[in-house]
């Protein structure tokens, strides 16, 4: 219980992408620097540029919010997509000739109000390419 926040938030920056690293990167590093500059207004009382070193600030507090909440729901859409994809080929192993339409219709049956036709489209079809594969790789 202790600290599951902190847990799953960095479970999900190591399954991020490098790109979403560095997107997150980018953004304590301004922060850090705007840090500095902040402090030096305080300690020099520089009203102007403390104003403008706060704005700053807090400009970089949202953007680190901002891209953490996109890389939280970045991974939880490849989840759902990994989830919604295991369960439409076991559905296809069951069917006897499965189609896009079969599969959808089928999984949308058993789960009607968890997940989009979207996504249900996307998964199925990414899923009868994956059968054809490997049909074609055993038939050669």
């Amino acid at each position: 219980m202790r600290h599951r926040f902190i847990r799953s938030f960095m479970g999900e920056i190591f399954k991020a992408s490098k790109l979403e690293k560095i997107v997150l990167i980018i953004p304590f590093i301004v922060l850090i620097i705007d840090l500095e500059i902040f402090i030096f207004a305080w300690q020099k009382k520089e009203f102007y540029i403390f104003i403008n070193a706060s704005f700053v600030l807090f400009l970089s507090i949202l953007e680190i919010i901002a891209v953490v909440k996109e890389i939280n729901e970045h991974i939880s859409s490849v989840r759902n997509r990994e989830i919604i994809m295991e369960s439409l080929r076991r559905m296809a192993k069951k069917m006897e000739r499965p189609t896009v339409r079969k599969l959808m219709d089928e999984f949308i049956k058993k789960h009607r109000e968890d997940y989009g036709v979207d996504e249900v489209y996307a998964a199925a079809c990414e899923v009868m390419s994956e059968m054809r594969k490997k049909s074609q790789d055993t038939s050669e």
